[in-house]
């Protein structure tokens, strides 16, 4: 099973399109940082992310003062402004080998430089598409939705998988998953 590591702007963007119950159901492991946490202000949000924490569904590692020093010591050779919390992240998925899912740009191009796989908010909306989790059309609908709140996002990439995506006929499409999480609790 794959292993991805959160970034705050990802739980955020899937808070934000109606997407955090179904991306939990994906065939993969899902961590973060204590510090990805704290930073998420808004009481829904934050509710909504501890929930999949309780229930086992989001792996919270906490850092320890070691690890502490030693991201403090990586935050102070680079160049940018990364925050404390980016440079957590990133850390955390390197040391493990694990991937990076980030919508922070100046964060994915420090993760390349230091060798770290990193992922974005439109590859979770292609693996919840191709495992069937939404249909195309919902995609489609959410990732505009997300886009009208995040103009940040790579508008060429949305444009051209809105197109695609709401060419495909629902016919065509198998069933898709008819439950979510959070009605189970």
């Amino acid at each position: 099973m794959d292993i991805i590591v959160n970034d705050t702007n990802i739980f955020i963007d899937l808070f934000t399109s109606g997407l955090l119950d179904e991306f939990h159901c994906l065939p993969i492991e899902v961590h973060t940082v204590d510090f990805v946490i704290n930073e998420l202000t808004d009481d829904e949000q934050r509710k909504a992310v501890e929930f999949f924490v309780n229930s086992n569904h989001l792996k919270v590692h906490n850092l320890s003062g070691e690890e502490i020093l030693d991201v403090a010591n990586f935050q102070a050779t680079l160049t940018g402004n990364l925050s404390f919390t980016d440079c957590a992240v990133c850390h955390y998925a390197k040391k493990n080998d694990y991937t990076l899912l980030t919508g922070d740009a100046q964060l994915r191009k420090q993760a390349i430089k230091s060798n770290v796989k990193v992922k974005g908010i439109i590859y979770v909306f292609d693996i919840l598409v191709e495992h069937q989790i939404i249909t195309p059309q919902l995609a489609a609908e959410r990732l505009n939705l997300l886009y009208k709140a995040n103009q940040r996002l790579p508008q060429k990439e949305i444009e051209e998988r809105i197109a695609r995506w709401s060419k495909i006929s629902i016919i065509n499409y198998s069933v898709i998953r008819q439950f979510r999480i959070t009605d189970y609790n």
